[in-house]
Parts: C-alpha cells; structure tokens; sequence
C-alpha cells in the first residue's frame, strides 16, 4: 500500500480517536483540573476555574466525582460565590444540588466538604477533603 493511500486512510480515525482522548482525559485526568479533592469516600476534579472573575455567582466551572466504586458524575456551568471565609462551588444538576464548601486560608490548605442537596434534604456531606 502507497504510503498516501494509507494517511488519508486513517486520518480521519486518528483525528476522532485524538478528540475523544482529549475530552476523556479533560475529565479524569487530575493534572488538567484545576483542583483535585479526595478524602476516603470521594474523588472530585474541579476544572475551568478561571472563569470565575471574582464576582460572586459566576463562573462557568467542571465537577467530575467519583466514589469509591468509580461511580462518577460530570457537571458543568458550577458559580463561585465566597463570603464570610468561605467560597462555595455550586452546580445543578435537575432537582439535586452539588456544593464544595472551602475556607479561604493563607495557604490554601485547609479542607473542603461537598454536599449534595436534593431539594432541601441533604443526602451527602462528606468532608475533609484534600
């Protein structure tokens, strides 16, 4: 087979095969999030955070978290609001609601808690998150 022959043959299989790579590692990858948050429970990755412009309730982050069964779930469009010493993350999700709740610290240290709200009943709240 001509070497041409065989690049146009696969060309378009590399290019889908790079694509679906790339959105699969954006989530579960934690060196492309922003942040990674674990505690014996949870596996959260918080990415895009720099669409926050440090106006409260807005932002345009990702949620990918996963339990200690690889269950996982993937969010988007997550708001900022800090007040008080604490920034929350918030995303929807239908009628369920996922917060991470962190202190603000000089060193950025100090353990987050994600919640999970459905309605008003809180079903998760795990903390000590790192």
């Amino acid at each position: 087979m001509k070497l041409k022959t065989f690049t146009n043959k696969c060309l378009i299989p590399a290019i889908a095969l790079t694509s679906i790579a790339t959105a699969f590692f954006a989530f579960t990858s934690p060196t492309l999030a922003n942040t990674v948050l674990r505690n014996g429970q949870w596996r959260i990755n918080i990415g895009n955070e720099d669409s926050w412009n440090g106006v409260n309730g807005t932002g345009n982050l990702t949620y990918r978290g996963c339990d200690t069964r690889n269950r996982c779930i993937s969010l988007r469009n997550g708001k900022v609001s800090c007040r008080e010493g604490v920034c929350t993350k918030a995303w929807r999700n239908g009628e369920y609601f996922y917060v991470v709740s962190s202190p603000m610290t000089e060193n950025g240290n100090a353990p987050s808690t994600l919640i999970v709200r459905r309605g008003n009943q809180v079903i998760v709240r795990s903390t000590g998150l790192r």
